[in-house]
């Protein structure tokens, strides 16, 4: 066999290998366990519940942001990210306590960022 042959042939032993130890290693992870989180607006928080800490969610938070994105997907993306940030810290309900929603409104000079902060809780 020549030397590009042979060095061929362990470049794609050497890439298969990578491949199955990445798809074994998939495979063996344990799903973590996805809790769906409520998000609350209004003065009381919600009664019962362990408070975990506070959290913001931004629509810049997302890669994908740009100068045209809609007004819904940017309001989205606002609430999946203060959403995530809940999970984070184990918590299943969000009591907003300050929305900057100024993004609605085409402004010149004003940014469109949409941010919301809350308390997160955990509710049994």
């Amino acid at each position: 066999m020549s030397v590009i042959k042979i060095k061929s042939c362990q470049l794609v032993k050497t890439i298969a290998s990578v491949f199955i130890i990445m798809g074994c290693s998939e495979i063996s992870a344990q799903p973590k366990e996805v809790k769906t989180v409520t998000i609350q607006v209004g003065e009381h928080s919600p009664d019962g519940c362990k408070l975990l800490g506070k959290v913001k969610g931004s629509s810049k938070d997302s890669r994908t942001e740009e100068k045209d994105t809609p007004y819904i997907s940017r309001l989205m993306n606002a609430r999946n990210n203060l959403r995530s940030e809940a999970q984070k810290l184990g918590g299943n309900t969000v009591h907003i306590i300050y929305a900057n929603n100024s993004g609605k409104y085409e402004i010149p000079g004003v940014d469109k960022e949409i941010i919301f902060v809350g308390n997160v809780y955990d509710c049994e």
